[in-house]
């Protein structure tokens, strides 16, 4: 078994849908997706799994609106 297939096999056990990315970027500690439709994932290392971000205002933006 080949290291893909090791990592295929966890994402179907984790029941994972792994979405087509148009963008990686990877820093030291992080990796983050892009996908056509504009979402950003951060990949979970311990879950061996892609999780969408979700953006929020911080209390500052939303006070100066």
């Amino acid at each position: 078994m080949n290291t893909s297939e090791h990592r295929d096999d966890d994402l179907q056990q984790l029941g994972s849908v792994r979405p087509k990315f148009v963008q990686i970027c990877a820093s030291q500690n992080d990796l983050f997706a892009l996908d056509k439709k504009g979402n950003v994932y951060q990949y979970n290392f311990n879950a061996k799994a892609w999780t969408q971000l979700v953006a929020s205002r911080s209390y500052e933006e939303h006070a100066s609106a």
